[in-house]
């Protein structure tokens, strides 16, 4: 119990670690914030010219919400260069050594680190299941707005489930005039089809919020009788509407998790792919995990004094969040098209870099 106890009381060092630790995350958020914000000002800036947003909307209904997506979504990349940044200067101030000459053990000296990573641990959880996806909400409302000049919907070879005995197939969809061309629905029974029927043009009436099919051929299928049934219209109640075929799949970072899990479910009924979801899903709690396995990489390589000084921690530490980076992306990719399962493509980054994490850690000056 005492040793309990004595785990999660902090002394003097562990508290100005902490507090200095956190105040450099705090500082290097702030500092690539500035800088993200100009850069993405000179690649928009001609579509501010050319829209003319107000500047209380480009300020509060934008920018305001566009840090908090950056936070959210180079967060790992902040919280390893300031560990890099921070436990370097310990090292090259041989303030590191005089703690380990205290008589404390080298993995003595991680816990205040490690604590540090368990408070952004646990913001950052909360943050990117609730509180990020309603800002990225905002943000996306206003680039939608301002920025894009129409909406982006899904055009071709259209495919839903209506529920779970009828299935609708679209060529093409046009979604501003609310017409789809060479529509087919079909109906099952038992495991097998029982009826089709087939429309070249299908029109949403938005007055009496019905489907419109136009040419249509009915055929149900009764033993070896196959009757066709041809009718120039004929109006019917389908279980969709034009806003299903926005691509939404686009803004799944602007889902909150009970959103999340709400669409992957409608999604997995109409059978359509849900593995970009599952990904996007799993992503929100791997991202704040991996704070402690690169907390535990940044002490791991920093912590030897160095004749580069910061500096070359602090290019190493660079060095190693580009290839975390690109095995993320990599892994990513092929959680979205199915390639690999996407629980797996979340989660096999972090887990190759805990093993290089640990095996560093192992072989740190101590």
């Amino acid at each position: 119990m005492k040793r309990i106890i004595g785990f999660f009381t902090l002394g003097i060092i562990d508290k100005y670690i902490m507090r200095k630790f956190i105040f450099t995350f705090l500082f290097c958020i702030f500092l690539f914030s500035l800088i993200a914000v100009f850069i993405d000002i000179s690649e928009k800036m001609d579509d501010f010219i050319k829209h003319k947003p107000p500047l209380s909307a480009l300020i509060f209904e934008y920018y305001i919400w566009f840090i908090p997506y950056l936070m959210g979504l180079l967060s790992p990349v902040f919280l390893f260069l300031s560990t890099i940044f921070f436990n370097s200067k310990l090292a090259q101030n041989t303030e590191i050594i005089s703690i380990l000459n205290s008589g404390a053990p080298f993995y003595r000296f991680l816990k205040p680190y490690l604590f540090s990573a368990f408070i952004l641990f646990i913001v950052f959880l909360f943050a990117n299941t609730h509180f990020l996806p309603i800002a990225d909400k905002h943000r996306l409302k206003f680039e939608d707005t301002w920025i894009r000049d129409k909406v982006e919907t899904q055009n071709n070879n259209i495919y839903y489930m209506l529920n779970d005995s009828s299935v609708i197939h679209m060529e093409s969809y046009n979604y501003i005039d609310s017409v789809g061309f060479n529509c087919t629905i079909e109906g099952f029974r038992n495991s097998k089809i029982h009826n089709r029927i087939f429309a070249t043009k299908i029109i949403w009436n938005k007055t009496m919020k019905l489907w419109t099919l136009e040419n249509v051929q009915q055929r149900t299928f009764v033993g070896d009788d196959e009757p066709i049934k041809n009718l120039p219209k004929l109006d019917t109640s389908l279980n969709i509407n034009p806003d299903e075929f926005v691509l939404k799949a686009n803004y799944v970072t602007s889902m909150t998790n009970p959103e999340l899990n709400e669409y992957i479910r409608k999604e997995k009924g109409k059978g359509a792919p849900v593995h970009k979801f599952y990904v996007e899903l799993y992503r929100r709690v791997a991202v704040p995990t991996s704070f402690f396995i690169l907390t535990i990489l940044a002490v791991a390589v920093s912590s030897k004094k160095s004749r580069g000084g910061t500096g070359a921690h602090i290019a190493l530490g660079f060095g190693l969040t580009i290839s975390y980076l690109f095995f993320i992306q990599i892994f990513n990719v092929m959680g979205f098209s199915g390639v690999l399962s996407p629980i797996l493509a979340v989660w096999i980054p972090p887990a190759i870099y805990l093993i290089i994490a640990l095996f560093l850690l192992k072989n740190a000056p101590k």
